[in-house]
């Protein structure tokens, strides 16, 4: 093959590379990505509120484990709704902090070979898209809260719980994605100098 063909072919790997070296940086935390990656009280507050519900979830399951073998007479039968709840709640908590570290699942190897600005308006735009999901989830999460609220509704189990608790995940979710999707789009939009 003459150089010239090979020219292009060399360029799109190291694209590629680039891509690849970029996406590693990021998931291990380094700061390549114009302080995406910083993370401020609000991040940290709400590790620690993923963090909680998330040990509360395994305490809870680890209790009915070891009391199932030896003393089954003190097995809590509500474990099991207590931990989905809470796991809910942990996984719609997490997703500012996932949108601000760049961590959603997406596909972004082809928009690497973008030019610059191509890339930066494809992602300006994919921001805006998220935002306006996040809107959604708050609205429409919110209006679903109020009315498990209002219609005093409660699980079917004998524990009775009050479902505008769970429901009320999504509109805490859809808050916490458009906080990461604003917190994005303003680092994306500020001229940097």
């Amino acid at each position: 093959m003459s150089d010239d063909r090979r020219q292009p072919v060399a360029q799109g790997q190291a694209a590629v590379f680039e891509s690849l070296q970029n996406k590693a940086a990021g998931e291990l935390g380094q700061d390549h990505d114009g302080g995406l990656n910083r993370r401020s009280w609000l991040v940290r507050l709400e590790d620690i509120l993923v963090g909680g519900f998330a040990l509360a979830a395994l305490g809870l399951c680890a209790y009915n484990v070891v009391v199932r073998g030896m003393f089954p007479s003190l097995i809590l039968e509500l474990v099991e709704e207590v931990q989905v709840y809470l796991i809910v709640w942990a996984v719609l908590l997490s997703l500012g902090s996932v949108t601000l570290g760049d961590r959603h699942v997406k596909a972004d190897l082809f928009l690497s070979m973008f030019p610059p600005p191509l890339r930066h308006a494809c992602e300006v735009f994919a921001n805006l898209l998220g935002l306006g999901f996040g809107l959604l989830m708050l609205w429409y999460g919110g209006l679903a809260a109020y009315d498990a609220w209002d219609f005093n509704e409660v699980s079917t189990t004998e524990l009775r719980f009050p479902m505008w608790i769970f429901i009320a995940s999504l509109p805490a979710g859809g808050l916490a994605l458009m906080a990461g999707y604003v917190r994005r789009l303003f680092i994306q939009l500020t001229p940097r100098g």
